[in-house]
């Protein structure tokens, strides 16, 4: 039987962007049948227990090509909270979910992570890594770089994380099976080789606007390209992308208000996602309330938000339900999750006039409109204020969860 592996740099502790688009992707592969294994690479997160952390965001089948180098990776955590009395110079202690020794900071900087006994240490001032088995060291690693190199205790070997990569997929894997891969613009050597010396096909699946001067994006001729937008499939062509969409909602609600005051919105607010924007609107129009779910953008904090902006950080489950709209000021989206799920809630959606999603779904979609500037969405704010009668957006229908496993099955070829 054909399964997919999709490949993860750093393991996830949240569960927005690409992680909720993998999320989604394991639950379609569920539905059709199809086995699917997450392979993670890296060490640009560290937590109190890896399966823990991938488990309580909903992961059920995943593999850590570093940590799981150990005996003692998998092991239940136990390491008892009275051990940290036993160390020195300790900045901070992060606990696993039972409440035993799961990640210990100093303030030299050093991070020791513990399941059993200690699984690995980091230590920054000379970029090393050390991971620990019941025998003793297990690989060391030199992290200076991105992509990192790992001395292999028992072999010898000195392997990059790429080539633990490859190790794996030669080890469990076949050519008949399917491998995602979610990345921008970076193939590593040791991946591409693996991959044209084995006759295994890879997706290479982006979610950006390849087509954006500042994205610096080339297709990639030696792998199949999937991206997260059909205005792209339909500009390309389908002979060099094909879309894929990173999430699926299950019904789309359709609601209508009498006004549209109390609005969200969602994401992780980098420069791209302008939240400032956003938060200096409703500084202007009093009358309307912003929840920010997700992180402050750079430069703001809680308390110099205006009365009418609250601030709920990051949430397993944003409660869409509890708002009459969602609001996006984003520089650029490709597909937009977060405007597709609050869509499917029977939300209004009010959305910046920029290139694919936004201005498709505002295509598709006469409930859902757009603006240019900063004076427009003051002005649309203070129109959905006033009595009348607003329906939610119904772009999501596009999206629907029977849609998106139909789409799977038909690129991938896995049935």
């Amino acid at each position: 039987m054909t399964k997919v592996f999709t490949i993860k740099e750093g393991v996830p502790f949240n569960i927005y962007g690409f992680e909720r688009s993998q999320l989604a992707r394991q639950d379609i592969f569920k539905q059709i049948g199809v086995d699917q294994q997450m392979i993670i690479t890296n060490l640009s997160i560290f937590v109190p227990n890896f399966v823990e952390t991938l488990e309580g965001l909903g992961f059920e089948n995943f593999y850590h090509v570093i940590f799981e180098k150990s005996d003692i990776a998998r092991d239940k955590p136990s390491v008892d909270k009275s051990f940290t009395d036993t160390l020195e110079d300790v900045l901070k202690v992060e606990y696993t979910k039972e409440g035993f020794v799961g990640l210990v900071r100093y303030r030299s900087g050093n991070v020791e992570c513990y399941t059993s006994q200690l699984l690995y240490r980091y230590i920054p001032k000379t970029n090393e890594f050390i991971l620990y088995g019941k025998e003793g060291v297990v690989l060391e690693g030199d992290v200076s770089e991105n992509y990192h190199k790992y001395h292999v205790t028992k072999t010898g070997d000195i392997l990059s994380q790429w080539q633990l990569v490859s190790e794996y997929l030669a080890e469990n894997s076949t050519i008949n099976d399917r491998f995602i891969i979610d990345m921008v613009n970076e193939y590593p050597l040791q991946l591409r080789k693996f991959f044209q010396n084995t006759g295994r096909e890879l997706f290479a699946y982006t979610h950006y606007n390849i087509l954006a001067p500042f994205m610096k994006f080339v297709l990639q001729g030696w792998c199949s390209n999937i991206v997260a937008s059909p205005v792209l499939e339909n500009h390309l062509g389908s002979d060099k992308v094909r879309f894929l969409p990173p999430v699926y909602v299950e019904e789309v609600k359709e609601k209508v208000y009498a006004s549209v005051k109390d609005w969200c919105i969602v994401g992780n607010m980098t420069i791209i996602k302008k939240c400032e924007l956003a938060i200096e609107v409703f500084r202007q129009t009093p009358d309307s309330m912003l929840t920010i779910y997700g992180n402050l953008p750079k430069g703001y904090k809680k308390e110099d938000l205006p009365k009418n902006v609250k601030f709920a950080g990051f949430v397993n489950e944003v409660p869409y339900e509890n708002h009459e709209g969602y609001i996006s000021c984003s520089l650029s989206e490709c597909f937009a999750n977060a405007a597709v799920e609050a869509s499917s809630k029977g939300l209004v959606c009010l959305l910046s006039n920029v290139d694919l999603a936004h201005s498709y779904y505002a295509s598709i979609c006469d409930n859902t409109k757009t603006f240019n500037s900063f004076e427009e969405l003051v002005e649309l704010l203070s129109e959905y204020q006033k009595d009348g009668e607003y329906s939610s957006s119904t772009f999501a229908n596009e999206y629907t969860k029977q849609k998106a496993a139909d789409a799977y099955i038909e690129v991938l070829k896995v049935k």
